[in-house]
């Protein structure tokens, strides 16, 4: 469980740094809001595919994986 929270929170931490809103996310990763929110409750669930995108539009994600 701790491993989810400190994702979740690593996680908001990119969209302020990033100034993007979650609905930004599920553009990029052209998925639905309740998807995102599993993935990212459950990070393992998060696709090489997703993971690729999400660094790709500036997001660091090396330090979680």
């Amino acid at each position: 469980m701790v491993y989810n929270e400190n994702f979740e929170i690593h996680f908001r931490r990119e969209l302020k740094r990033l100034k993007l809103k979650r609905y930004n996310i599920c553009k990029i990763l052209s998925c639905t809001m309740p998807t995102l929110k599993n993935r990212i409750e459950n990070p393992g669930r998060f696709t090489v595919a997703e993971i690729k995108k999400l660094t790709d539009y500036g997001f660091d994600l090396n330090r979680l994986i």
